[in-house]
Parts: C-alpha cells; structure tokens; sequence
C-alpha cells in the first residue's frame, strides 16, 4: 500500500511538472495546479514543495528563466516574444526577473551566447539547517566597476555594517541613484581570525556611473575587474564565514589556481526587507590568476 502511495503522488507530481512546462505562457495559480492534480490546494502545496524543495512559485519563476535561457541561446526570438512565451506581461517584468536571478540581463546574455551563467547553488542551508555543498563555481572576467562606497570599521555583518547599509540606501534613494539593475557588493580587507573583529574595514559598494565629489561619508571608487571564481550561496548571511572556510580550506587546495593579491569580494543578489534568509543569494568572488 505505502509504495502504491508513493507511486500515486509521484505520478501526479510528474504530471503537475509537465503541465508548467507545457504553460508557461498562462498565469497559472496553486488552485488552478491543485484542480488540475484533483487535490486540495492545503495538501496540493504542502506534497510539491515537499518534493521539489521549494514553494511552487518559486518553481515556475525558476523553469521559466531556465527557459528563458534556452530560448536565448538557441533561437532567434525576440526579447518581446520570448517574455510572452514563458509568461510574463511586458519585457521590463522579465529583464528584471532574468537580471535578479543570473545577475546579467538578457539583452546582455544574448549578445555573448557562450557566457555560462551561474544557474545553480553551489551552497546552501538544507531543512534540517546543514551547510550542503555542490561545488561548481563559474568563471568570470569581472569588467571593472565604478562604485560609490562607504567605509566601515567594525565587527562584519555586525551593527556598524548594518547602519552603514542603511545610509548607503537612503543616500541613493535620495539622490535617485536606484536603477532598474542595481548592484550591491561587499570588499572585507580584513581576516575576522587575525584581526580584533571592532576593527575590521569594509567598503559597501553600489555601481553607478556618476562621481560623487565632496562629500565627507560617500565617495567613489573602482572595483578593479579580473578573472575571478563565483561562489553561489543561498541561506542567511550570518553563514557566509564558514563559505569561506570551506573555499579556502577545500575547494582552494583541491586545484591549481593561484589567487590575485586583491580582496574578495561578495554581492548581493536579491537583498530585501522582504525576503526570508532562507532564500536570499549571494555570489562570493574570489580572485584568481
């Protein structure tokens, strides 16, 4: 009986499957899913997201944009086209979901098809709150970026850094430096292990194309590009210090690559007031030859 069970569910977790990839150009909803399955949305939610490790929209954003991926990088569809085809209502919808998720927009992505996008998680914190690793870092030749910055000294992720972020943010919103892409990125000069952690400097970075002159907090800078390998964790940021450990304690000492003599660094990819630890991502960047 139990096996039959699971055959049963399994064969309606297939079908449900197959139907978002059949329709993703349809606003599908978890109760038009749950009819279609013939179960009530309460159990319809709780069975798919214990099998596919995630919420059921998140499931489809994700196989939309892998999607959308493809479609890129093998035919010849317009922008316009390809958001209709997997879904979204007007082109500026999918830029910004496509830019969130690989952070490179699609207008980009397509005119370099050999770029390899970081699609996967390379880290992540399981149900059970285990550190889970599938190493398979991408590699980039960061171009460089033009950054305004504000230096922090203090313990990292602690509440100096945390204030600091919060200035940096009301600062662009002020200033109306917020585009339609941003980026957010972290350089730690220190290492927390030899150096008392209320005096480790930081600089928190957002790229723009504009100079800020004369200002006393606020100023710009140049990330300096190069060759680099990218990390991808999903989880809270209080874990990222034992990312660390493990790149520079395993994956480093398992290859050949030669680090640059430049800090690494760390960029956020979907960081807001309204997104769970769980789920936010960050890619940690570490220079290499």
């Amino acid at each position: 009986m139990k096996n039959a069970t699971v055959t049963y569910y399994q064969k309606i977790v297939d079908d449900v499957r197959q139907y978002i990839h059949n329709n993703l150009n349809e606003n599908m909803t978890i109760k038009e899913l749950a009819e279609f399955a013939g179960i009530s949305v309460f159990h319809f939610h709780r069975i798919l997201k214990g099998v596919l490790n995630e919420p059921v929209a998140a499931y489809i954003d994700k196989v939309r944009l892998d999607t959308a991926v493809k479609l890129i990088r093998y035919s010849d569809d317009s922008m316009n086209r390809i958001s209709a085809k997997i879904g979204y209502s007007d082109v500026s919808s999918f830029s910004k979901a496509f830019s969130k998720e690989f952070g490179i927009s699609p207008q980009k992505f397509k005119s370099n098809r050999e770029m390899v996008l970081n699609t996967h998680v390379d880290y992540r914190i399981d149900f059970k709150g285990i550190l889970v690793s599938e190493v398979k870092p991408k590699f980039i030749i960061l171009p460089d970026k033009k950054v305004i910055y504000i230096r922090v000294v203090g313990e990292y992720g602690g509440k100096e850094v945390l204030e600091a972020w919060e200035q940096l943010v009301d600062f662009i919103t002020e200033h109306k430096l917020l585009g339609w892409n941003p980026e957010f990125f972290s350089i730690y000069y220190d290492d927390p292990d030899r150096v008392d952690r209320e005096k480790c400097i930081s600089d928190l970075c957002f790229t723009t194309t504009k100079d800020i002159e004369g200002h006393d907090v606020f100023k710009t800078n140049l990330i300096g590009g190069g060759k680099y390998a990218v990390f991808r964790y999903k989880g809270s940021y209080e874990r990222l210090w034992e990312l660390y450990d493990k790149i520079y304690g395993r994956w480093l000492l398992t290859k050949e690559y030669k680090l640059r003599d430049v800090p690494s660094l760390e960029k956020y990819i979907n960081y807001s007031p309204k997104t769970k630890p769980e789920n936010l991502l960050t890619e940690i960047y570490i220079p290499i030859e």
